[in-house]
């Protein structure tokens, strides 16, 4: 039997996981793909798999499993990304003090250099090869993450070469690692390339969902914003059915994309705004019958666990400063002010650091009820919104809808947000969400509305959904 058929064999519900990282630390401006996990939310994530009885597992150990050897059933492995100067200076002594092996990908092209393949993230410095060269005595295996961070579909054999083959030899000529394991840049492959790798020697390559056996392996992303709550469950079996179902649609992924690269196409202001009113109106209306009986459910416990209407009605600012009435589920006990929420939007203004425990909302809130606060983790309270995306009052992409109050005390180089109608979601509730200040938020706002076009639209709405997986919840 040949060593991929024992592998085949090896039920993949069994598996070890794989986590997959990226940078580590404080984040030095927005982390729009929540990229940055702070040395303390690393270090839990390594006390929890200890007190859990996690088993972490070198890549040799990890082979084996693949091969179908005996594995503790709780064994991981983790990886680690880009090869940022963070995963020399943080994650490896810290692997290495709680006894975990890893791997790192580097690009062999972008070594020594800045992470310029995304603009948010363009001046991050990777580390170079004198750092790189003694990680493997730290436990931390070098692998390549391609030549130069470039998706990796649609090449011709000499390109797929330069990325797969030829990567490696760079990388060994340049710190004296032959690596062994192969990481798609953002997960992105074909036949073409899982061949080209399968034929270079690699022994395993990882992407985002394994859709072709061990030359394209699920890896868990965790990201900056997930609490330990969401970090456990990212381990759990449900979440890996999950994970596993979407991974395998990778003809819907793929379309999507192209659905993206054809709405890059100039349109015109005019057609775009049809197709936006058309998705809004279609999307809103096909969501609140579908979404019926359960908005019915969240209601109803509403008015069983305190006295007051289900819904809640504000007068929030909308396109070119406009009133209107925004619906909510209501998530708090009628009366109170809002005097907290007032002072801490003004500190976050005024540039102080009001961030608790990796969030920025309003701490301890005992007008929240307890429905009330499930409702704003997972963000059902905003369900009723669909209404207003239906009566055309909000989009289902946009800024936040803010309180009147907010709308005068922002500063006037943020007024380009209120150029076009704010959303459902938007660039904010992607980027980090309750982990982002005001400030954050009004960046994001203006960034938005800068390069808003329908792919962009298209791009938000894709992101969302594990967006709230991730519980950011509102404020």
């Amino acid at each position: 039997m040949s060593r991929s058929d024992r592998a085949r064999r090896t039920p993949l519900l069994r598996a070890p996981r794989v986590l997959m990282y990226h940078y580590f630390g404080d984040a030095p401006g927005a982390d729009p793909e929540q990229l940055f996990v702070r040395e303390e939310a690393f270090a839990a994530q390594l006390s929890h798999l200890r007190r859990r009885g996690w088993h972490p597992l070198t890549l040799d150990e990890y082979l084996a499993a693949l091969d179908g050897a005996p594995t503790p059933r709780r064994s991981y492995l983790v990886t680690i990304d880009d090869g940022h100067e963070s995963a020399v200076r943080i994650a490896a002594p810290a692997l290495r003090a709680a006894g975990v092996p890893s791997v790192l990908f580097v690009c062999p092209d972008r070594v020594g250099g800045r992470a310029e393949w995304t603009a948010a993230y363009s001046g991050e410095r990777l580390a170079p090869a004198e750092e790189l060269k003694g990680l493997p005595d730290l436990g931390m295996e070098l692998g390549v993450h391609g030549a130069d961070h470039t998706r990796m579909a649609g090449m011709d054999d000499s390109t797929l070469r330069v990325h797969v083959a030829d990567a490696r030899n760079r990388l060994e000529a340049t710190t004296g690692v032959r690596a062994r394991a192969f990481a798609y840049p953002y997960g992105t492959h074909d036949p073409a390339a899982r061949a080209a790798v399968a034929a270079a020697g690699y022994d395993v390559a990882f992407a985002v969902a394994r859709e072709h056996g061990r030359f394209a392996v699920d890896r868990v992303f965790v990201r900056s914003t997930d609490s330990l709550l969401r970090f456990r469950f990212k381990l759990s079996t449900p979440y890996r059915l999950i994970s596993r179902v979407g991974g395998r649609a990778w003809r819907l992924r793929h379309a999507v994309r192209g659905i993206g690269a054809r709405l890059r196409n100039p349109v015109s202001a005019r057609g775009a705004a049809i197709v936006r009113r058309f998705v809004d109106v279609v999307v809103s209306g096909a969501a609140l019958v579908a979404l019926a009986l359960p908005m019915l459910a969240i209601a109803a416990a509403i008015r069983i666990e305190s006295r007051g209407p289900a819904l809640f009605r504000q007068q929030r600012v909308g396109l070119r400063r406009r009133p209107f009435e925004m619906l909510k589920f209501r998530t708090m006990r009628p009366g109170g002010d809002d005097h907290a929420l007032r002072d801490l939007i003004a500190r976050e203004l005024r540039g102080e650091d009001t961030v608790v425990n990796g969030s920025s909302k309003l701490d301890g809130d005992t007008r929240i009820t307890r429905v009330g606060r499930f409702l704003r983790r997972t963000s059902l309270d905003e369900l009723p919104q669909l209404i207003n995306v239906l009566r055309g009052d909000m989009t289902l992409v946009g800024p936040r809808p803010c309180l009147e109050w907010e709308a005068e005390m922002f500063p006037a180089e943020y007024a380009a947000r209120f150029d076009v109608p704010p959303g459902l979601t938007g660039l904010w509730q992607v980027s980090g969400r309750s982990a982002l200040g005001t400030l954050d938020m009004l960046r994001l706002d203006v960034r938005y509305v800068e390069e808003r076009t329908l792919a962009r639209d298209l791009e938000i709405l894709v992101r969302t959904v594990p967006s709230l997986l991730g519980g950011g919840g509102s404020r």
